[in-house]
């Protein structure tokens, strides 16, 4: 496999073959982009200068049949949180990029010139294209499709990436084509907008250079693993993640009103089984991969009464932050914001935070899905002033609003757990080094980090120190291969991981192994991150979730500072 480097400036390519000695060898997607940061960028630079990098990474398993293990991580200093950052993705490009030999792009210095990067059997070629500046996602895929073929793999920006805003996206094509998917948190968009590439365009290869060495051995640790998958996880593929919806709103932990409750009165209208009878009544579909090899299933296309394509997937995070949140319960109207988020390539998660406090403020009616459309298909879309306040997130706006209540931590939005309620996800947000996220190690109903323990009451401070830093461990690892978190970041299933790895590249691992390249990657995201200024004073909540209590559960925050302070001495 190789790592492939782009001068975005002087148009150089340069090719980095990955051997079993090199540091990278068992460091694929959020390793790999976390290591070439820690390593190559300095910690002080500006995100959107041209020091800093950005690197689109597969995982040590992308390419093989390993259940739901082909998605991209894209990683970079972070213009939003000035960290370093990582969100992974998944639709086409990884597989199609592993199946290259290419296990990482990484793009380097600054350009102001729209380019595409071309990756065909003949090699890689950046093509200037200020054709396309300023298309949204939908359109800027129709016409790569219609040029280059129906069955590529596309990495791209919106109006929002080439504006440079901070809570841009990178987008990735879905199976069924759309631009639907995205490494949404962080704004590492605007990282790709600072460097020209408005999109990367993969032509699928005829054979593919990943390698296999045990193909049995490896069948016998992941053929049961993904059958065990798609039959315990059946309910969840029926309704996806918006399932949630009325499950998170019943344990009163539903962000709702710029997290002032944790219940929505109206949560029936924009429930995951309304949702799931709205898409069978018109024709959608259900069922449906986010990537190749995916077993899951999660995923929906939700069509207007005409039959006409909305939007795929609509997700519990965008339900709830743009739903709830705002108050807004029209499953049509979440629909068209998570469309219009897509094309624009914005975050749906940092764009519903970031209007709950506008709307907090009084800037916005609480409700009102027109004006969060006309903010999103004109002012951001157009790069006026008020788009800039809309587009920049959650603390920006909090800030220049004077705002009470700002739901943010280390720069990113709290994303659709309220951590008064969810006090395991309360200390992911708080410890993780990607800011408020909760895909680091999400410690939501029923998630465990081993079988054999007991970390508490849900709502209780017991056991959540331990459950938290086990989850962000065995999801660094899964991240790190390329899967998604869905399958499982636990102590049994990092054996399974273990005997896939040792199966696909020949080695002789432990689970202890595998488990401390997670530890390692952990170590190095802090260690930029206290280079670059973010260090472990900032690991704490805002103050209103200590102060205010969510209604109607009446629970606050309870975490000192202090004991948030000491949650990573377990990595020493």
């Amino acid at each position: 496999m190789q790592i492939v480097r782009i001068n975005v400036k002087s148009f150089e390519i340069n090719y980095e073959e990955i051997s079993q000695d090199s540091k990278y060898f068992l460091l694929g997607a959020r390793g790999l982009t976390s290591q070439i940061v820690h390593d190559e960028v300095p910690p002080k630079c500006d995100p959107l200068g041209p020091d800093n990098k950005l690197i689109l990474a597969n995982g040590i398993l992308t390419g093989s049949p390993f259940p739901n293990s082909a998605r991209t991580s894209v990683g970079s200093k972070s213009p939003l949180t000035n960290g370093i950052k990582e969100a992974n993705v998944g639709g086409r490009p990884s597989l199609m990029l592993a199946k290259y030999g290419i296990r990482a792009l990484v793009f380097e210095d600054e350009s102001s010139e729209l380019k595409i990067v071309l990756i065909n059997e003949k090699g890689i070629e950046l093509i200037p294209s200020s054709e396309y500046k300023g298309l949204g996602n939908y359109g800027l895929h129709q016409i790569l499709r219609s040029k280059y073929g129906e069955n590529i793999g596309i990495y791209s920006i919106g109006p929002a990436g080439e504006h440079m805003m901070l809570s841009a996206t990178v987008a990735a094509n879905d199976l069924e084509g759309y631009p639907s998917r995205h490494a949404a948190r962080g704004g590492l968009g605007a990282v790709m907008g600072s460097k020209g590439i408005k999109a990367v365009v993969i032509i699928p290869t005829k054979e593919s250079k990943v390698k296999m060495h045990d193909l049995k051995k490896f069948r016998e640790a992941s053929t049961p693993f993904a059958k065990e998958l798609a039959d315990t996880k059946k309910v969840f593929s029926k309704f996806g993640t918006a399932l949630s919806m009325r499950i998170m709103s019943e344990h009163q932990g539903l962000p709702t009103k710029n997290f002032q409750m944790g219940s929505f009165d109206n949560i029936s209208n924009i429930s995951g089984e309304k949702l799931h009878d709205l898409v069978v009544a018109r024709g959608g579909k259900k069922n449906l991969a986010c990537s190749p090899y995916c077993v899951i299933k999660c995923s929906n296309l939700v069509v207007d009464e005409n039959g006409n394509h909305i939007t795929s997937s609509l997700e519990y995070e965008t339900m709830c932050l743009n739903g709830s949140n705002l108050l807004i319960d029209d499953l049509d109207s979440l629909a068209k914001i998570d469309h219009l988020c897509d094309d624009i390539g914005i975050d749906t998660i940092e764009f519903g935070g970031t209007a709950g406090v506008a709307m907090d403020c009084g800037k916005l009616s609480w409700g009102d899905s027109d004006s969060v459309f006309t903010i999103l298909d004109k002012e951001i879309r157009e790069n006026t002033e008020i788009g800039k306040l809309y587009g920049n997130g959650v603390k920006n706006i909090g800030e220049k609003l004077n705002a009470k209540r700002v739901p943010e931590i280390k720069g990113q939005g709290i994303s659709a757990y309220d951590p008064r309620v969810f006090k395991g996800m309360g200390v992911t947000y708080a410890t993780s080094p990607m800011g408020a996220d909760h895909t680091s190690g999400a410690a939501i109903i029923g998630r465990v980090a081993s079988q054999n323990k007991n970390y508490g009451e849900l709502t209780k401070n017991d056991g959540k120190f331990d459950l938290s830093f086990e989850l962000q461990v065995y999801t660094t690892v899964l991240d790190s291969m390329g899967c998604c978190y869905f399958i499982g970041p636990s102590y049994e299933n990092m054996e399974i991981v273990t005997a896939a790895i040792n199966a696909m590249y020949n080695l002789n691992l432990t689970r202890e192994d595998v488990i401390n390249i997670g530890k390692h990657i952990l170590k190095i995201e802090l260690s930029f991150n206290e280079k670059a200024g973010i260090t472990k004073d900032m690991d704490d909540v805002p103050d209103f979730l200590k102060e205010e209590p969510s209604e109607p559960s009446g629970l606050k925050f309870t975490f000192t500072k202090e004991e948030l302070q000491n949650f990573w001495k377990k990595l020493d």
